[in-house]
């Protein structure tokens, strides 16, 4: 009853001599058989060897990859708040850079309507270079549109 109550690692351990006297024995033995077959027992060493080498070096990879993980730990948390904190402020600078992109192209179409009103007032003025210059490629004078000019032709024609 009382090893019952007794539930420590430690209680089962033999402390008599007797117990001590057989792990003597079994040493014995393992020595004599490692004798009797040396093969064996330098195939037997050599294995324990590499066994707890590999042990070991599976401990040390451990070791150094927790201590790698807890020693980034605040380096990549501190980045991730970092970058969760920035990318709410980029959002208007990308809403920006959209909005000045679309006003880029509105400028850049009106600027091709431009140029084709200058090109049609230079077919205007000179009929013998119409089907030298033609603002749309593939088209001559009589397939063009037709295009109403609000600028003033004033300053163009000398």
């Amino acid at each position: 009853m009382a090893r019952l109550l007794l539930a420590l690692p430690w209680a089962d351990f033999p402390d008599s001599l007797n117990a001590l006297g057989i792990f003597v024995t079994q040493v014995q033995s393992a020595i004599a058989i490692a004798i009797a077959h040396p093969l064996w027992a330098t195939a037997s060493i050599i294995l324990a060897i590499g066994l707890l080498q590999i042990t070991v070096d599976l401990l040390k990879r451990a070791l150094k990859a927790s201590l790698t993980f807890a020693l980034k730990l605040p380096l990549n948390l501190s980045q991730w708040l970092w970058k969760r904190a920035t990318a709410s402020a980029a959002e208007p600078r990308e809403v920006h850079l959209n909005q000045l992109l679309v006003r880029l192209e509105a400028l850049r179409q009106e600027q091709d309507q431009v140029m084709m009103q200058i090109k049609a007032l230079i077919l205007a003025e000179r009929p013998s270079t119409a089907e030298k210059i033609s603002p749309i490629p593939g088209q001559n004078e009589a397939t063009q549109p037709k295009v109403q000019s609000s600028v003033d032709t004033a300053g163009l024609t000398q």
